[in-house]
């Protein structure tokens, strides 16, 4: 299990470098699981055109990623935030389960549950 902790604005340069690493690092396992910690994340003005590189780098490392579980924390009171921001733009369509949490003991559970 990997826990990824970000901070800052959050744009699509330092969010591919971060997957980028991500996917160098050492205990890292396709089809494993990782926790975002973005609470200390700013993501109330990313534009469309930044979600649109994030996602197209996901879809051409999507083999490498697999179907591991994401559990994405936020601020309490900024889940919705976060799933408007990426209600924008085209979706894509990945093996690779995520959840978003304003609660990290509850992304810790549903991490760490099989099913």
């Amino acid at each position: 299990l990997l826990v990824i902790k970000t901070s800052g604005r959050m744009n699509a340069v330092d969010f591919i470098a971060m997957a980028k690493d991500i996917l160098r690092h050492q205990y890292f396992l396709a089809n494993g699981n990782v926790i975002f910690d973005h609470t200390a994340l700013k993501f109330d003005d990313v534009a469309v055109d930044d979600l649109e590189k994030i996602r197209a780098f996901h879809r051409s490392n999507e083999e490498r990623i697999g179907n591991g579980k994401s559990a994405i924390v936020v601020k309490a009171g900024k889940a919705l935030e976060w799933y408007k921001l990426w209600s924008q733009g085209e979706k894509i369509k990945t093996a690779n389960q995520t959840c978003v949490f304003e609660i990290y003991n509850d992304a810790v559970k549903w991490v760490k549950n099989d099913k």
